[in-house]
Protein backbone atom coordinates (compact mmCIF):
# COMPACT_ATOMS: atom_id res chain seq x y z
CA UNK A 1 0.00 0.00 0.00
CA UNK A 2 1.39 3.51 -1.11
CA UNK A 3 1.03 6.38 1.65
CA UNK A 4 -1.13 8.81 0.48
CA UNK A 5 0.98 12.07 2.33
CA UNK A 6 -1.71 14.44 0.69
CA UNK A 7 -5.15 12.38 2.17
CA UNK A 8 -3.12 12.35 5.70
CA UNK A 9 -2.05 15.98 5.26
CA UNK A 10 -5.36 17.21 4.59
CA UNK A 11 -7.37 14.97 7.19
CA UNK A 12 -8.94 12.03 5.42
CA UNK A 13 -7.44 9.52 7.52
CA UNK A 14 -4.83 8.83 10.68
CA UNK A 15 -2.73 6.34 11.09
CA UNK A 16 -2.68 3.58 14.35
CA UNK A 17 0.19 4.18 16.36
CA UNK A 18 1.50 0.65 16.22
CA UNK A 19 1.80 1.90 12.50
CA UNK A 20 4.49 4.61 12.95
CA UNK A 21 6.90 3.09 11.10
CA UNK A 22 4.77 3.83 7.95
CA UNK A 23 4.68 7.47 8.09
CA UNK A 24 6.94 9.13 5.80
CA UNK A 25 10.45 10.34 6.95
CA UNK A 26 9.23 13.90 6.35
CA UNK A 27 6.37 13.02 9.21
CA UNK A 28 9.75 12.75 11.73
CA UNK A 29 10.43 16.76 12.48
CA UNK A 30 6.81 17.67 11.33
CA UNK A 31 5.96 20.50 14.30
CA UNK A 32 2.38 19.35 13.01
CA UNK A 33 2.32 15.54 13.71
CA UNK A 34 0.00 14.72 16.52
CA UNK A 35 -0.83 11.85 18.40
CA UNK A 36 -3.99 11.31 19.98
CA UNK A 37 -3.83 8.11 22.94
CA UNK A 38 -6.88 6.99 24.69
CA UNK A 39 -6.72 6.71 28.29
CA UNK A 40 -6.49 3.09 28.18
CA UNK A 41 -3.73 2.07 26.12
CA UNK A 42 -3.54 -0.55 23.84
CA UNK A 43 -1.62 -0.53 20.76
CA UNK A 44 -3.97 0.29 18.42
CA UNK A 45 -6.01 2.45 20.35
CA UNK A 46 -4.01 5.54 19.63
CA UNK A 47 -3.91 6.95 16.35
CA UNK A 48 -1.06 9.77 14.32
CA UNK A 49 -2.80 12.52 12.21
CA UNK A 50 -1.81 15.40 10.85
CA UNK A 51 -3.02 18.70 12.15
CA UNK A 52 -1.44 20.78 8.84
CA UNK A 53 -5.21 21.84 7.67
CA UNK A 54 -6.88 23.00 11.05
CA UNK A 55 -8.51 26.30 10.44
CA UNK A 56 -6.99 27.19 14.03
CA UNK A 57 -3.62 26.42 13.74
CA UNK A 58 -1.00 28.38 15.63
CA UNK A 59 1.46 28.85 13.57
CA UNK A 60 2.07 29.82 9.73
CA UNK A 61 4.88 27.33 9.36
CA UNK A 62 5.47 25.48 6.03
CA UNK A 63 5.54 21.76 6.70
CA UNK A 64 8.51 19.94 5.97
CA UNK A 65 6.71 17.62 3.38
CA UNK A 66 5.61 21.33 1.37
CA UNK A 67 9.20 22.55 1.47
CA UNK A 68 11.32 21.98 -1.62
CA UNK A 69 13.93 19.31 -1.57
Amino acid sequence: MTFDLTGFRTGQFSLPGSSRDELPSCCDSCIYLALDEAFVCFCDASSYFCTYSWPDRLTDTPAPCLQEP
